[in-house]
């Protein structure tokens, strides 16, 4: 354990690629609903 200092924080990498596709996903339901009302003038 001598690597202690230059741990890779692996559960915060973790979350933030979660919260990044559930950013994706929100954004793409957002803009798949608009296209599809035609709301785009």
């Amino acid at each position: 354990m001598k690597d202690k200092k230059y741990k890779t924080p692996h559960g915060t990498i973790a979350i933030l690629a979660i919260y990044i596709l559930l950013i994706l996903a929100l954004w793409g339901s957002v803009y798949l609903t608009v296209l599809s009302r035609g709301v785009t003038q």
